[in-house]
């Protein structure tokens, strides 16, 4: 049995040789072989068990993943940060030279559902934030001033702008008070794309996905624990988020008149 995995293994190794005619080429097969010995390694040191275990072939007939790419690539997915199905399924077609960091935030403006994307507890939240306020008043203009109204029953004069909000005392004064509305900061940071993580603060503007622009990584074990260590932090904070809006849409009316009252505080306090 030795004899014949060894023979197969030769046979494979040799399929990855083959004639370059042009420079185009020579670089061509250079990166896509670069890329699966990347890929190998990282799946080795990443995922030890598994790689013992697995029995899905190193190479491919082609240009393409190895089904042992593949394997590490849904690895990665499954268990350090995500990659989208889509492009799990185009990388049987096409090479992931990069890692792909989609967008997980709260990314309103560019969806294709626009305002009705966002959850009324969201909404409710838009005149806090500097792009929401923004998109009230000069994208929608008196069509979104009168949409909040009518929807929330507050008039946006009746709520402080960001502008003349300090939020450098609206954090300090958010972790005095207990959760969730102590994670008002956050909620307002992600609707804003300001939390400075990565994969929260993109946002995307075209309509196809595959031409959207994606930020991306290279595959390097670095970047692979940077990606994992800020997604980690990134759940964390929707969770946090998620909560608060949660509680919003609980009694709107009543909770969101507690977030004024903190929202208003830092007018009147130094």
């Amino acid at each position: 049995m030795g004899a014949i995995w060894n023979a197969k293994s030769a046979l494979q190794i040799l399929q990855q040789c083959q004639p370059i005619i042009d420079f185009k080429l020579a670089t061509d097969y250079l990166l896509a072989h670069l890329n699966t010995y990347q890929l190998l390694s990282l799946y080795e040191e990443l995922f030890p068990l598994e790689w013992e275990k697995s029995q899905a072939e190193l190479y491919s007939e082609d240009e393409n993943h190895s089904p042992k790419e593949l394997e590490f690539i849904s690895l990665v997915n499954e268990h350090l940060f995500p990659i989208d199905d889509i492009i799990i399924e185009g990388a049987y077609e096409e090479r992931l030279y990069q890692i792909p960091v989609s967008p997980k935030g709260i990314d309103w403006q560019d969806h294709e559902e626009g305002i009705d994307a966002l959850r009324s507890g969201w909404q409710i939240l838009l005149p806090l934030s500097q792009s929401g306020r923004w998109w009230l008043e000069s994208v929608a203009g008196d069509e979104g001033e009168s949409w909040y109204e009518c929807t929330f029953g507050y008039s946006l004069k009746d709520i402080a702008h960001p502008e003349k909000t300090n939020f450098k005392l609206l954090k300090r004064l958010a972790r005095r008070v207990a959760p969730p509305i102590s994670d008002l900061p956050t909620a307002l940071a992600l609707l804003d794309l300001e939390t400075g993580n990565i994969w929260l603060d993109q946002s995307v503007c075209c309509e196809s996905y595959w031409n959207r622009n994606f930020e991306s990584r290279p595959w390097t074990i670095e970047d692979i624990k940077f990606l994992a260590s800020e997604w980690k932090k990134a759940t964390q904070l929707l969770d946090k988020a998620c909560e608060l809006i949660d509680w919003i849409e609980s009694d709107p009316n009543t909770n969101f008149s507690h977030i004024l009252a903190l929202w208003n505080l830092t007018l009147h306090l130094k």
